[in-house]
């Protein structure tokens, strides 16, 4: 099908058939797309609240058959609490549980909760939720104490039922969940309505302008275009509308009409002999427009082959950008644990007879040989998101073991390493993540102290942390040659690096801030230059009870 450009006339458009049935239309049918829209987005907003209230709900039911199944009679506390932090916590949508004990028919007692007791709000006349049987349900105010935010949640009271037939309920279960998460999926959804909703529209004004165009202008313009011809004594003139509806219809019966005027002129032999020379005319400079039409078509067939080629050289560049950068993140993958490996042969090398510490410098070597190892299975699959493996690590055990490590490439560099750090100083980490960030830290550090230095790791329990969830603050600080201020915003873009070419490939501090981020905390640098650089992050940590 072809289409032409119609230049059309603002005022003498809006009068036609076209315009009005263009505008009635579009007005219907955009006002039925956003009508429709925001009922779907009620829709997923009302299911969504069911779905919460369902999971509030189920949560009780299996906390319900925990304790009737475990300790029905309530007599460890901590078996209880187990449940809860698996079910319930910051950042989950189950806000918070709490368990009650009956005591009698007309009392009811705290047991344990999944946040901290102290802050739990209860009453004794809660005692009447166990009489009824069922769940009770209803929407209340959540506080995060964190954020001090104030959100949206459902509070759920859930007997908890006797496993002896015929006897009153043991307990009760209060659940709150809190739909921060839900109602962030819902804007979501509408802001992504919001967005859809101006090309969807315009998707479907251009649409109805094609098909009216089609169905109505085109065929109309036609048959007039005919009819003027005809006026203008022109026999041949007919409509070209091969539509078999109403507009077909009269477009055929016009044609009909025109042919009998033709066999009626029939005798005007000069006037027809006239009418086939223009037709005869009329096809040259129909041919001559052919051939430029098909020369047209081939400059752009030509364009079009020209416009492919290009595509697939940019896909091909980008292929090479990507297969770049994960060579360069093997290199500084691999790199770092080969170099402590060669700082230890260089010490085994310089040393006439074997010992005991030869032997144990031998097994550095076989343990970094094995961390390269598992660097490479990391990069082989990389399209996978790493997990964290967190446990408890003592940080002055992590710093000994790396002091082993990195002691020959600070001696032979004239650096010294010491450490500020309370005692102890537990912290709930990926140990080999850990050891990735030291050392990433140091290996720059060393190559900011070309002429040696100190290094000096300060660390601090982290004063806007809470006492259930500590946090440690590092600051680890070097004497070398610092960051120039107009680079500092840079440091942490992949690929980015201020050492000479060779030195580094711009991902070690990339790969640190994100491992830290992984485990929750935030990292920042303070530099000036030719003064040295400090690295400031914070990790998580457990309590000493936890510990």
């Amino acid at each position: 099908m072809k289409f032409r450009f119609r230049k059309i006339i603002p005022w003498a458009w809006f009068k036609s058939l076209h315009a009005k049935l263009f505008i009635l239309t579009a007005l219907v049918t955009s006002g039925i797309t956003v009508a429709v829209a925001f009922q779907i987005n009620r829709n997923s907003r009302r299911e969504l609240l069911a779905y919460s209230k369902k999971l509030a709900i189920e949560t009780s039911q299996a906390v319900e058959a925990d304790i009737t199944t475990r300790d029905p009679t309530f007599s460890d506390p901590r078996k209880i609490e187990e449940v809860l932090e698996g079910l319930a916590g910051e950042g989950r949508a189950i806000f918070q549980i709490d368990v009650f004990k009956a005591e009698g028919k007309d009392q009811i007692n705290f047991v344990t909760s999944s946040n901290d007791d102290s802050g739990v709000d209860w009453k004794p006349g809660m005692v009447t939720y166990m009489t009824v049987g069922t769940p009770t349900t209803d929407m209340v105010d959540l506080i995060d104490q964190r954020t001090e935010k104030t959100n949206r949640g459902w509070r759920v009271y859930y007997p908890i039922h006797n496993p002896k037939e015929g006897r009153p309920p043991i307990g009760l279960i209060r659940t709150y969940c809190d739909l921060e998460r839900w109602e962030d999926v819902w804007q979501a959804n509408l802001e992504n309505t919001l967005k859809l909703l101006p090309p969807v529209l315009l998707g479907e004004f251009i649409l109805l302008w094609v098909i009216l165009g089609a169905v109505l202008s085109d065929p109309l313009k036609s048959i007039m275009e005919a009819m003027r011809k005809l006026e203008r004594g022109d026999a041949s003139a007919r409509a070209n509308v091969a539509h078999k509806d109403e507009l077909g219809q009269i477009a055929l019966r016009f044609n009909q009409m025109a042919s009998q005027l033709e066999r009626a002129s029939a005798e005007r032999e000069a006037l027809v002999e006239e009418i086939r020379g223009l037709n005869s005319n009329l096809q040259d400079r129909i041919d001559l427009a052919l051939a430029e039409l098909q020369a047209k078509n081939q400059e752009l067939e030509q364009l079009m082959e020209r416009n492919g080629l290009l595509r697939e050289e940019l896909g091909q560049q980008e292929r090479l950008a990507v297969a770049g950068q994960l060579t360069a993140a093997f290199a500084h993958e691999v790199g770092t644990p080969l170099n402590l490996v060669h700082s230890h042969l260089q010490l085994l090398n310089g040393q006439t007879d074997l010992g005991d510490r030869t032997r144990e410098r031998l097994g550095v070597i076989q343990a970094q040989i094995e961390r390269v190892g598992e660097i490479v299975r990391k990069l082989l699959g990389h399209t996978r998101r790493p997990r964290l493996h967190q446990e408890v690590l003592s940080l002055a055990a992590l710093v000994a073991d790396l002091q082993r490590l990195w002691t020959p490439t600070l001696a032979l560099h004239h650096i010294h390493f010491h450490m500020e750090a309370p005692d102890p100083c537990i912290l709930f980490v990926d140990r080999k993540q850990m050891e990735q960030i030291f050392i990433n830290l140091v290996n720059n550090a060393v190559d900011a102290m070309p002429e040696g230095g100190e290094i000096h790791l300060q660390v601090a329990a982290d004063s806007t942390s809470r006492p259930a969830s500590p946090r440690w603050s590092f600051r680890l600080t070097d004497t070398g040659s610092g960051i120039p201020s107009e680079l500092l915003a840079k440091v942490f873009k992949p690929m980015f690096t201020t050492k000479p070419e060779g030195k580094g490939t711009g991902l070690g501090l990339a790969i640190v801030r994100e491992i830290i981020r992984a485990h929750g905390g935030e990292v920042h640098i303070e530099s000036q230059e030719g003064q040295g650089t400090s690295v400031l992050f914070t990790l998580p940590g457990v309590t000493t009870l936890e510990a």
